[in-house]
């Protein structure tokens, strides 16, 4: 890699669409160039529905994130998400000669073996994350290269979407004058840039509370070994305050970011907010109190989801470092109490890690996604499920899996 490649990750959500322009230094390390933000409003749960809304958005972000980067952005690593991405367990097997050692060519066999599953026709392979690696009797081996053995086997977590989802977001960016040079899960991008070594080593949950969807990533060993999206997020508590309190849509969304809290104290409160209401602008009094629990009913059926999901995913037990909440929704004050409350686990507040030129006032939860697709593209881990943004069909899984395979789980050059 270049120590002076540009990286721009792009983060699409349902309410703002996120820029954050970078610059590999020492191989894989990144500096925050610059970052662009625009509100979106073509998507709805995490899905482009309106094309020239969403180019717009795009558009302003990038004009924005080039200003302040005082660079061209050209391509970007687009992060992929909505209710419509489907989990699958797969696992596969390539046969070795007497005594073989490992080498980075079998992982890619048996990785790409894993890919080949039979999909309808409008659905697409988005990801393929291996977990671990079996080397004959050796199991759970994360890295097997330099073992010898005579059977590769590989147990992965493959991630599939609709076909037309990703091609509309590829057109919208393509309108806004860039191109998708790569494709990241946005639960894996989130991972990257919030979880510490040691969460992901000793077992964590990433739980991204977006706009439009709720992402949940669990890594347990260092690797991802169970993803999953729930189509609801915070436009939803939005909706909630607006017909609950009879407000007008944006009225609820300020109300909801300035004064929205979950703590136990609040339902005692009987102050209230004035607020604009629909007669031409007349101030209506809201209760404190009346906003909370609207806002504590959504949130709870959200966290409640997020447990069911961890249940059947089998690793509820296997997460000591409990679970890491980020995205715009997790600023919810008296939410993380709540979470470990109802969750029965550590919950702790998520923000990017450090990085050079990242100002504190953009390390919020709410950047994290963006700031993840950055990183992850300027030094792509074996675990992260890297791949290419060409679609990748039924017809064409063998000739094109074998490029972001090795990207994958080959060294990266010096």
């Amino acid at each position: 890699m270049g120590s002076n490649r540009t990286v721009v990750g792009l983060d699409v959500g349902t309410t703002k669409t996120c820029v954050v322009v970078g610059q590999e230094y020492r191989d894989t390390q990144l500096h925050v160039l610059g970052i662009g933000t625009a509100p979106s409003l073509g998507l709805k749960g995490g899905q482009v529905v309106d094309i020239v809304q969403t180019v717009k958005a795009i558009d302003d972000a990038v004009m924005q994130a080039e200003e302040a980067a005082s660079t061209r952005v050209r391509g970007v690593v687009a992060g992929i998400a909505g209710g419509h991405l489907q989990s699958h367990s797969q696992q596969a097997e390539v046969r070795l000669a007497a005594n073989q050692t490992v080498r980075p060519r079998h992982m890619n066999d048996v990785v790409r073996s894993a890919a080949t599953m039979s999909l309808p026709a409008e659905r697409e392979i988005a990801a393929v994350i291996p977990k671990t690696f079996n080397v004959d009797h050796l199991t759970d081996v994360l890295d097997p290269r330099g073992l010898t053995g005579r059977c590769l086997q590989v147990e992965a977590h493959v991630v599939t979407g609709a076909t037309n989802a990703m091609t509309n977001l590829d057109r919208c960016v393509l309108g806004a004058g860039c191109e998708v040079r790569d494709r990241v899960l946005q639960p894996l991008a989130s991972a990257a840039s919030c979880l510490t070594a040691d969460q992901r080593h000793e077992g964590a949950a990433v739980v991204d509370i977006g706009g439009g969807t709720t992402d949940l990533a669990i890594y347990v060993g260092d690797a991802c070994w169970h993803i999953a999206v729930i189509p609801m997020g915070g436009v939803l508590v939005t909706s909630d305050i607006a017909r609950g309190l009879r407000l007008p849509n944006r009225v609820a969304e300020a109300l909801k970011i300035q004064h929205g809290r979950i703590d136990p104290w609040v339902d005692s409160d009987e102050s209230t907010v004035e607020v604009p209401g629909f007669d031409h602008g007349s101030p209506v009094a809201v209760r404190r109190r009346d906003l909370a629990r609207v806002i504590s009913a959504r949130m709870e059926e959200i966290l409640m989801l997020v447990r069911d999901e961890i249940v059947r995913s089998g690793y509820y037990d296997v997460l000591p470092a409990g679970i890491v909440m980020t995205g715009g929704g997790s600023l919810t004050p008296g939410l993380a109490a709540m979470g470990s409350e109802l969750l029965d686990l550590p919950v702790s507040l998520g923000r990017p890690c450090a990085l050079w030129g990242l100002d504190d006032d953009m390390r919020g939860p709410e950047f994290s996604t963006a700031i993840g697709l950055t990183m992850m593209g300027a030094g792509p881990r074996p675990d992260e499920g890297w791949l290419e943004h060409r679609p990748l069909r039924r017809s064409g899984v063998l000739s094109t899996v074998g490029g972001w395979v090795r990207n994958m789980v080959s060294p990266a050059p010096a």
